[in-house]
């Protein structure tokens, strides 16, 4: 294990669903969503994506998709044709989720389960008594079966945030240096997982980095008091590579340098998720706009996002014609 303390990260670094393209700058953009498949909804005993909608998804080696809820995973072909239900986790009471899950490129699955809840992340009185600390690491062969099923805790930071990238497994500390705890298969080494350790995960710290960003900008706004006065709100409208910015909501995953987060945008037809990619090597970006889900269908989970080890974007939405499953390729 290599701990590494990092200084505050300071860069000066710094769509498809709206009928406006992927912007691009550099090198780094991304190709129109192409729809792969589309999977049917589950009715009673029926094969299929459940009513709610799946929390997870990854596109293994082979294109396949594996859709997780309810810590059961769906398997379907490239072609959307159901293969077979795989159950590798046993359900206890106190699962929270997950932190990720990877496709490995021998085509295994590389799963990252928390062991304590955001709310007990938040209450940090009495912390270490009320909640388990680290993470469980499964790795799935490609055809479902368990591989390892271990438990990864920080010894020096046991309640860090625990990520999976690149086949390496990793805590991240508070003040953003971070520790390799793991790595699955030959050792993997990736430099640039400094810059997603910095501040992908804390997202104020993110969100100040991104306004440093040449990509970035905001707006004054003039209103009026009760008096009919003009009155001026500085910076009360921001903006990114020409989006009306809400928020970053989570961070989606680093590839080879370049990070993928989760945000929300505004536009005249209300909000929508986008996903922003900084290419913190090469000083490139992109915003990619998501598909827009169904809303009258009441599902719980709208979207799952999965980015693979080339960078692709996946993304499956709720439509109501089933389950589609959308891919962005990354263009060089």
């Amino acid at each position: 294990m290599t701990k590494l303390i990092l200084c505050l990260f300071c860069m000066a670094t710094s769509g498809g669903a709206w009928g406006l393209p992927p912007w691009t700058d550099g090198t780094l953009s991304f190709s129109k969503p192409k729809l792969l498949a589309t999977l049917p909804w589950s009715r009673g005993f029926s094969q299929g994506v459940p009513r709610k909608g799946a929390e997870w998804m990854v596109v293994d080696s082979q294109g396949r998709f594996w859709l997780e809820s309810d810590q059961e995973f769906d398997l379907y072909a490239p072609d959307g044709k159901y293969l077979r239900t795989i159950t590798p986790l046993e359900k206890r009471g106190d699962d929270y989720g997950f932190y990720a899950m990877e496709a490995l490129q021998d085509g295994r699955i590389e799963l990252l389960e928390r062991m304590e809840s955001p709310l007990e992340q938040l209450g940090k009185d009495n912390f270490e008594l009320r909640s388990k600390p680290g993470a469980r690491l499964v790795v799935l062969k490609a055809d479902g079966r368990v591989e390892r099923d271990q438990m990864e805790v920080d010894p020096l930071e046991p309640h860090s945030d625990y990520y999976i990238e690149n086949g390496g497994v990793y805590s991240i500390h508070d003040d953003g240096t971070y520790t390799q705890l793991d790595s699955v298969g030959p050792s993997s080494k990736d430099g640039a997982f400094v810059n997603f350790a910095t501040i992908a995960h804390d997202r104020e710290l993110w969100e100040e980095h991104m306004k440093t960003l040449p990509v970035f900008h905001s707006e004054d706004r003039i209103t009026r008091d009760s008096q009919g006065k003009p009155r001026v709100e500085k910076n009360a409208k921001y903006f990114l590579m020409g989006r009306l910015w809400v928020e970053g909501t989570a961070p989606l995953a680093e590839r080879t340098g370049k990070i993928y987060y989760k945000i929300i945008c505004d536009s005249p037809a209300g909000f929508y998720d986008a996903v922003f990619v900084e290419n913190t090597v090469h000083r490139a970006f992109a915003l990619v706009d998501l598909i827009a889900p169904d809303k009258d269908l009441d599902a719980v989970h709208n979207h799952t996002l999965f980015v693979d080890p080339k960078g692709n974007l996946f993304e499956g939405v709720v439509q109501k014609g089933g389950y589609k499953i959308y891919e962005w390729k990354i263009l060089q």
